[in-house]
């Protein structure tokens, strides 16, 4: 009885550390994105909340690392300082639950989310964020998949579902009336569908000292994560304990999670589970941390007040282009984002259908 959870975490190490083919670590590198150190301040205002356990640095991603794993990619995110880990020392919520029981997978104090743009056309996929980031996509960067690294992943994806799911059923009443169980039946699959197509929640995590590892399989990409993808990166505070919203009072959904685990911003002085600096009078500001940004353009000015359209990163330097002039593939170097690019061939995916 207590031999599982030991080989339980030796399956686990020995998955995450694994590389196909017998490659070595570098060998295995498909790309590397660096980003400044000091950069974990939103738009330039933001200020972390008064809590002993997170402070400026903790959000800081300073390099993003994709690496073949077997039939998998495996993605290391690289924090400023050693990454907080979950403690049973530490009530989380009024039902007494610890960090430690709220949050199984060796963190808590972030959420990673990663825009993955496979065909780079222009008006091609998604431009719309994840519940609770404020952030819209340009049309040349609408994502295919989006991978997002959450301390509750089975939490946070029945949470996304039941807001996909609301959303089409409000969708189909304005256009056509009411709603018989046929048509919700064929919503709810649809929904389902879209969900386990287009988004992943990792559930193979490791995390040590200031690096996360995860893997997600080619199944769900289509092939290895390639370089001349693009892909765009928004670190946010985490939120674990649970809610209760007003409609569970009379017997609804007792267990809401409008922003899906992402803390919150606020203006004026932080508390302990919001962010401060934020703007008066917007409410739809983006509590996003730290954002990797395509060159031209910085951070502060996509989590501005202006709030203009957010370009992915490409690794190779491969831009969308008219297919008259020849991209230019070379290296990519700006004061956002650095890119490490090895010639590498990790495959390719065919283009998705764009979101309805």
């Amino acid at each position: 009885m207590f031999v599982r959870p030991r080989v339980s975490a030796l399956l686990l190490a020995s998955s995450l550390a694994a590389c196909s083919g017998g490659k070595t670590r570098e060998d295995a590198l498909l790309f590397r994105l660096t980003d400044p150190v000091g950069d974990d301040h939103g738009d330039g205002e933001l200020v972390y909340p008064r809590r002993t356990d997170l402070g400026r640095g903790d959000l800081d991603v300073v390099s993003v690392a994709a690496f073949a794993d077997g039939e998998a990619t495996r993605f290391e995110v690289t924090f400023a300082h050693p990454i907080a880990r979950p403690s049973r020392a530490q009530s989380v919520d009024l039902e007494g639950a610890t960090v430690a029981e709220r949050a199984r997978h060796g963190f808590y104090t972030f959420n990673v989310d990663l825009y993955v743009d496979q065909d780079r056309k222009p008006g091609s996929g998604r431009t719309d964020t994840l519940p609770g980031r404020g952030l819209t996509l340009a049309a040349e960067s609408g994502w295919e998949k989006a991978v997002v690294l959450t301390p509750r992943p089975y939490e946070a994806r029945e949470a996304l579902r039941k807001t996909w799911r609301q959303v089409a059923l409000e969708d189909y009443e304005k256009k056509s009336g009411g709603i018989g169980g046929k048509v919700e039946s064929e919503l709810n699959a649809a929904t389902e569908q879209e969900l386990e197509a287009r988004v992943f929640f990792p559930t193979v995590i490791q995390v040590s000292g200031r690096t996360v590892m995860f893997q997600v399989p080619d199944r769900f990409l289509g092939a290895h994560a390639s370089a001349d993808w693009g892909y765009g990166v928004a670190v946010t505070g985490a939120t674990i304990e649970r809610r209760v919203s007003l409609g569970g009072m009379f017997g609804g959904d007792t267990s809401a999670n409008q922003r899906l685990m992402a803390m919150g911003i606020m203006a004026g002085e932080p508390y302990n589970d919001r962010f401060g600096g934020g703007r008066k009078g917007d409410p739809s500001q983006s509590p996003v941390v730290d954002l990797l940004v395509a060159p031209g353009t910085t951070q502060e000015a996509v989590l501005g007040a202006a709030k203009p359209a957010w370009d992915v990163v490409v690794p190779s330097g491969k831009s969308v282009v008219p297919a008259a002039v020849a991209p230019d593939a070379g290296t990519v170097e700006d004061a956002g984002v650095t890119v490490d690019a090895p010639a590498v061939d990790a495959g390719t995916v065919g283009p998705s259908s764009p979101a309805p």
